[in-house]
């Protein structure tokens, strides 16, 4: 399958400098082209705040439109089933696991009175919307997460350079990124950048036109999931090959 490629544009390898790991929901690593578009979205959202003008927030009923990101693109399926020439993020030197933290909430009854005008005597700390939660944060242990993609090296650290953690719980210390690193591999083969982990599995979402001929790359079998940024948003959600870790 031939990748839409722009002028610049080389296999690259990118390697983040991890201080403990990573936090994240789902069973696969972090997606470099999610990266990416957050980023420029945050520009745009900081942007709008300096200029004192508004941005369109995302909406479920709305489908939204895809960022410029200096990345190559896979044609899939066709139409708009294409996606970035980027995969999700791969555990380099990973401490065996599985590896569980907690983090637990509960009502501050004292805020909550200052809050609102009327409340009952007792605000249920075992059931409704305020009742209080023990939830455990599954992590990855490991010095480097590691990324492949086709895309213009230059450009892409620029949007990575300033991201300083990823992942959930950030604001716990978790997912803090110590450097970045992008190394260059212009006689790779563009098609297993866009698609494989180091290991020859699959490693992003995929139609399965772009496995076809390739019956030996191990995956994490089929599902709705999405294609591209945003991955959550409905609209994005197609019939894939996921990865396989």
């Amino acid at each position: 399958m031939t990748l839409q490629i722009a002028a610049g544009m080389v296999p690259i390898v990118i390697r983040a400098r991890m201080a403990a790991g990573v936090a994240h929901a789902v069973p696969w690593g972090i997606s470099l082209d999610g990266l990416l578009a957050s980023e420029i979205r945050e520009n745009t959202k900081a942007a709008a705040r300096e200029a004192g003008t508004d941005y369109t927030p995302y909406s479920p009923d709305t489908v939204p439109e895809d960022l410029d990101l200096p990345l190559a693109r896979c044609p899939g399926d066709g139409a708009d089933s294409w996606h970035w020439a980027a995969t999700f993020a791969w555990p380099e030197d990973e401490v065996p696991g599985p590896h569980v933290q907690y983090w637990s909430a509960r009502p501050d009854q004292q805020a909550l009175d200052q809050m609102s005008a009327e409340l009952p005597a007792l605000v249920s700390e075992r059931q409704g919307r305020y009742r209080s939660r023990v939830m455990p944060l599954p992590l990855t242990v490991c010095r480097h997460l590691v990324w492949r993609a086709v895309g213009d090296p230059g450009a892409v650290v620029e949007l990575l350079e300033s991201i300083v953690s990823i992942g959930k719980k950030r604001g716990s210390g978790h997912g803090h990124v110590l450097s970045w690193e992008i190394t260059e591999h212009p006689d790779a083969d563009r098609w297993e950048f866009a698609h494989l982990h180091p290991d020859g599995s699959l490693g992003r979402t995929a139609p399965p036109a772009c496995l076809h001929g390739a019956d030996d790359v191990r995956t994490g079998g089929g599902g709705q999931m999405g294609l591209r940024p945003p991955y959550m948003h409905p609209a994005r959600r197609r019939q894939v090959v996921l990865p396989a870790r």
